[in-house]
């Protein structure tokens, strides 16, 4: 018997879970209103017999004790394990000395940053020192009691005053420095935070991982954050959720916007389910942390130029394209992602005339819970925003808006929502909706048919290169070692994509315990794994990289096609002797007709391309 089916063998799931919900007895079960979502008819049953739990509301998820500690207190698998381990008085295996050197050092810097955290925040409530920070919390309408509630700090000019004081406090040199509070320079050790308002960021259990800066003096860098370490990676985190999580789980909703002080006025002013992505586009990680917590998501982020930009390149962060901490975008297909995850839709908030929420919550707080309530699902309002981009008139403009949507449309995963957004697109790029169906339907499926209803077509081959690439990430750990994090948009299948994120992000065989209703794909993509050559560490990283090139080698072809026939469309409009004519004028940069600059244009960029794609096909098959 393992240790796991040891300690549920040991735990009454009824004992467990009475203790942090009222449970009432119902013939052979227990009922009570669901913890993870607010309702009046209770539909959260746990059965003895079975020891087992499940809410058939809106949460529909269940199972066992682990899932219930992992959900209910958001900790993953090992922790969960920990947690639960006493209770049943089973003694975990003793960790290795470099598990337990790591947790210690771990626990060094937590400590480090605790010191820190309190240096700051008495300096912020010294009325001498602290009144240029406190005049500008009073001009942001921040009050005491936030102050305190977010344990808001200041850090003050003196180059060394930190040091100095966590020094008094025993922490070694080399661990500020490990924690991102002090810098080593030509002058010698420095305080990384000078002349700034501190807000310390915390992890969904309230450790402090790290800080943000926010400058009191004129200085290019407004905002500074606590570099990356194993301690504080902003991507994995959420600003505020440690306070927000009780009236997440209780409204069944979060609100997501772009900085600290945007959370701060949201909790202060009715809406405390509120968190802050820090400048970064949504990872699966945070995905990951909202997941167990809300089934409702609504994005006061700004979606504008910088996540336009994003979309269009197809990247996964938007980050890259923004180039600073406090503007952050909507990377489009990851909160596709997102939404096919949750319950119900994700939903977008306009912010009127680029303002953002904290000057609206404070300024117009009526306006900010309108908006907040009235929120387009973020299908429509993709389909609307995208629209406004794009001249529908010409050739271009249908292609672009094309392009930029179908990443999006075809990572839908309920088929009659994506049919109906493939349709109302095609309608809007004026070309036939069967056609388009046909041409951009997600792996396996085609217009009018589904994973259940119809049988499946044989693979293209690139699908099946698609395939062997997760089956090969599955079975290898030196192949999963040398995938980008572009790669994985290679996948098209919804399903395999999110296997093959889950295997990618977790070390140990917790891997798939997320994954439930993706267990048969699993169990198949892993049996037809064992038939795979049995591949050296070496051969089977080289064998991923050829799998990528020539995924990605059949997506430049397949551009190239899609290219070409919209060249063969503004012939047709234009005519080839006026193309012919304006290309030749564009390459000689004579002036020219507009309308005829943008067709020729794309013109010669195409015979650019194909002349480049011919010569890198010639020397790989060569």
């Amino acid at each position: 018997m393992s240790v796991a089916e040891e300690i549920k063998a040991k735990i009454d799931i009824v004992d467990l879970i009475a203790a942090e919900v009222t449970l009432k007895r119902s013939g052979s079960t227990y009922k009570a209103p669901c913890p993870f979502h607010a309702e009046k008819t209770p539909s959260f049953i746990v059965n003895p017999d079975r020891q087992t739990w499940h809410c058939f509301g809106a949460c529909s998820e269940g199972g066992d004790v682990f899932s219930w500690e992992m959900k209910r207190h958001n900790v993953d698998f090992r922790e969960a394990l920990q947690r639960l381990a006493p209770r049943a008085g089973v003694q975990l295996r003793p960790r290795t000395d470099e598990q337990a050197r790591q947790d210690e050092q771990r626990q060094r810097l937590l400590r480090a940053n605790d010191a820190a955290l309190h240096y700051w925040r008495s300096r912020l409530q010294d009325p001498s020192g602290g009144r240029e920070a406190q005049e500008y919390l009073r001009e942001r309408g921040i009050s005491a009691e936030s102050t305190q509630r977010f344990n808001l700090g200041l850090a003050g000019s003196e180059p060394d005053a930190l040091i100095h004081h966590l020094s008094a406090r025993g922490v070694y040199l080399e661990d500020a420095v490990a924690a991102g509070l002090v810098v080593s320079t030509d002058n010698g050790p420095r305080d990384r935070f000078r002349d700034r308002l501190i807000f310390p960021i915390r992890n969904a259990r309230g450790e402090t991982v790290g800080f943000g800066g926010r400058t009191l003096i004129d200085e290019p860098a407004k905002y500074i954050n606590t570099p990356e370490s194993d301690l504080f990676r902003k991507r994995d985190l959420l600003y505020g959720l440690d306070l927000a999580r009780p009236a997440i789980r209780e409204a069944g909703s979060v609100i997501i916007v772009e900085g600290y002080t945007d959370v701060i006025s949201a909790h202060a002013l009715g809406s405390p389910n509120t968190v802050a992505s820090m400048g970064t586009a949504l990872t699966e990680t945070q995905i990951s942390l909202l997941k167990p917590l809300a089934t409702d998501v609504r994005l006061a982020l700004d979606p504008d130029t910088a996540g336009q930009a994003a979309a269009r390149r197809g990247i996964d962060t938007a980050r890259a394209a923004i180039g600073t901490e406090q503007r952050v975008s909507t990377d489009f297909r990851r909160v596709g992602a997102l939404q096919n995850q949750l319950t119900n839709d994700i939903r977008v908030i306009p912010l009127p005339d680029g303002r953002d929420p904290d000057d609206l919550i404070r300024s117009e707080p009526e306006l900010w819970r309108t908006l907040v309530d009235t929120a387009p699902t973020f299908l429509d309002w993709l389909l609307d925003h995208v629209r406004s981009q794009h001249d529908l008139d010409t050739p271009r403009g249908r292609a672009d808006f094309l392009d930029e949507l179908m990443p999006v449309i075809r990572s839908i995963g309920h088929a009659v929502l994506r049919e109906e957004y493939l349709r109302r697109a095609a309608a809007w790029a004026r070309v036939d909706p069967e056609s388009l169906l046909s041409r951009h339907a997600p792996t396996g499926l085609r217009s009018g048919a589904t994973r259940t209803d119809a049988p499946q077509l044989p693979r293209r081959r690139s699908d099946r290169q698609q395939t062997f690439l997760v089956q090969l990430a599955l079975s290898h750990e030196s192949s999963r070692k040398v995938l980008q994090l572009g790669d994985i948009e290679l996948i098209e299948n919804a399903e395999d994509r999110a296997i093959l994120i889950a295997r990618i992000n977790t070390t140990d065989d917790s891997w798939s315990d997320g994954l439930t209703d993706s267990a048969d794909r699993i169990a198949q993509l892993e049996r037809d794994g064992k038939q795979l050559p049995p591949y050296s560490d070496a051969e089977a990283a080289e064998a991923m990289l050829d799998a990528v090139g020539r995924i990605q080698r059949k997506r430049s072809k397949e551009s190239l096609r899609l290219q070409n026939l919209e060249i063969g469309e503004q012939e047709r409009e234009l005519g080839v002797d006026e193309l012919a004519r304006a290309a030749a004028q564009l390459e000689n940069a004579e002036a020219c007709d507009p309308d005829l600059v943008e067709a020729a244009s794309s013109v010669v960029d195409a015979r650019d391309a194909a002349r480049s794609l011919h010569r890198i096909s010639s020397s790989t098959t060569a």
